[in-house]
């Protein structure tokens, strides 16, 4: 066994101190410091994940929302596709009121009410809704028929375009007619009027 003198000793405590010293600094400054910054690297990836998270819900709901829109815009052209053209209105509501008094398969249908004159429209901003986005055009109507086929015909025809309205009803009897029973009849029809612009709207 080596002996080893009192300055050799003294040597060797200094030596291992310091060497402790230097691996307390390392760790201080090397081991802590990446410490450190392994925590803040973690905590951006969290807050990044978290990110990730709500992104991934908004697209979520991006897509539910334009799915509601798609189907939104159609039910729009369905609607829009019974209103009255821009162009040519007058003979839209001819073919109209026609195939309504007598759709195909049902010639008994309002047989006794007819409509004899339809006047060119009248083109308005002002329609029986406020803040619409559409013109609106109003017929003068004239027809002829049985009291109660003709109340039906206007009940069934509000029905059936709900976004429609008659409006200045006058039932009268006439000077002459074929049928002493039978009543003559005038009316407005007022229909939003969609334009065949793309950007009507």
């Amino acid at each position: 066994m080596i002996k080893l003198t009192k300055t050799q000793q003294e040597h060797l405590i200094a030596i291992a101190m310091g060497t402790v010293g230097v691996i307390a600094l390392l760790w201080f400054f090397v081991v802590g410091a990446q410490n450190k910054e392994l925590a803040i690297t973690n905590k951006k990836i969290a807050d990044i994940k978290g990110k990730l998270k709500d992104a991934s819900t908004v697209i979520h709901q991006a897509d539910q929302i334009n799915a509601e829109l798609n189907h939104n815009l159609e039910i729009l052209k369905a609607r829009e596709a019974t209103f009255a053209p821009e162009h040519d209105p007058y003979s839209w509501m001819e073919e109209t009121t026609a195939h309504f008094l007598l759709p195909p398969g049902d010639t008994h249908r309002y047989k006794s009410a007819t409509i004899t004159d339809i006047k060119t429209p009248e083109i308005s901003d002002k329609g029986v809704i406020g803040s619409f986005p559409y013109k609106w055009a109003r017929f003068h109507i004239t027809g002829q028929g049985y009291y109660h086929d003709f109340g039906k015909f206007i009940c069934d025809f509000e029905n059936n375009f709900k976004y429609f309205r008659i409006e200045n009803l006058e039932v009268y009897t006439p000077t002459i007619r074929e049928n002493p029973e039978t009543l003559s009849f005038n009316f407005d029809i007022v229909t939003p009027q969609v334009s065949s612009a793309p950007d009507a709207k």
